[in-house]
């Protein structure tokens, strides 16, 4: 029997007991259908999440022909059982997004924006995917609805990119992932945005039954607010590294993510400060119903 060691654990994560089944394997990924959550037993140096469970340095390279879909995974005491297999959690450190540092000024946050709307535009160049090729119309709309905290026009952008494109997470899921984080990030105790956030929340989360199921669980955890840790590092290049080559890597590596998952959740977090890096025009009243 097989027996590895989790290193890290995402904190929504269940320690001591859980049942779930196998939804889908890939090299570097296992997915556990579990409750209404969907769990992610990963190869040591993929990204934290708060559902993502990472092994250690001495775990396999790949989790194909280990696992299979439809296979039952059981827990019980942090261990994990499944066919001819142990996974011990009991030593694991947990895993949450660090808070974040002060704030750039709006110079530095401003060169950074440039900076990474630089860098995802050479991406592009490389891998191209639905939103660049497609998708600006629909984009711009969205972020001009985000800045008027106009919520009807907002959420009748956002219902388009549900779903939109190809993949297990879909190029419009991941642009709405992004896009959540850079709002939540931004609302900055503004009421009128802290309102109009909380609608797109809502929205997002009822959609989820749209989209593939992996892309859906990402969608229902940008809609509460929890993001993997490559993103929320992206996120604050832009908002908190002062570090301009801390800030470039970060960026990078999200980019690098998938073949266009990384770079469509940048585009996400870019319409975000595009929408909400000024101050709201309108502070202190409610949104547009």
């Amino acid at each position: 029997m097989s027996a590895w060691v989790v290193a890290r654990v995402g904190y929504r994560v269940p320690r001591r007991q859980f049942d779930g089944v196998v939804q889908s394997v890939f090299a570097r990924a296992c997915y556990i259908a579990c409750d209404d959550s969907l769990l992610t037993l990963a190869t040591a140096g993929v990204a934290d999440g708060p559902t993502t469970l990472v092994l250690g340095s001495d775990g396999p390279a790949d989790l194909r022909g280990l696992f299979h879909a439809g296979d039952a995974v059981r827990c019980r005491n942090s261990r994990i059982h499944g066919r001819g297999l142990v996974v011990e959690l009991a030593g694991a450190t947990t895993w949450r997004a660090s808070r974040p540092r002060s704030w750039l000024d709006r110079r530095d946050t401003t060169a950074r924006v440039a900076m990474a709307r630089a860098r995802l535009v050479d991406a592009r160049r490389k891998q191209s995917s639905v939103l660049d090729r497609s998708g600006a119309a629909a984009i711009g709309g969205v972020e001009r609805a985000c800045r008027r905290l106009d919520a009807a026009d907002a959420l009748a952008g956002i219902e388009r990119f549900v779903g939109w494109g190809e993949g297990l997470t879909p190029a419009g899921d991941d642009y709405l992932v992004g896009l959540c984080a850079a709002l939540g990030a931004l609302v900055q105790g503004d009421a009128a945005r802290r309102a109009f956030l909380a609608r797109v929340r809502r929205f997002v989360s009822a959609q989820c039954v749209r989209t593939t199921p992996i892309s859906a669980h990402w969608l229902a955890l940008a809609s509460r607010g929890h993001f993997n840790a490559d993103l929320l590092r992206a996120l604050n290049a832009l908002r908190t590294e002062r570090d301009v080559h801390v800030a470039r890597d970060a960026l990078d590596a999200l980019m690098a993510v998938g073949a266009t998952s990384g770079a469509d959740a940048l585009t996400g977090i870019l319409s975000g400060f595009a929408a909400w890096m000024k101050p709201s025009p309108i502070v202190g009243s409610e949104p547009r119903q």
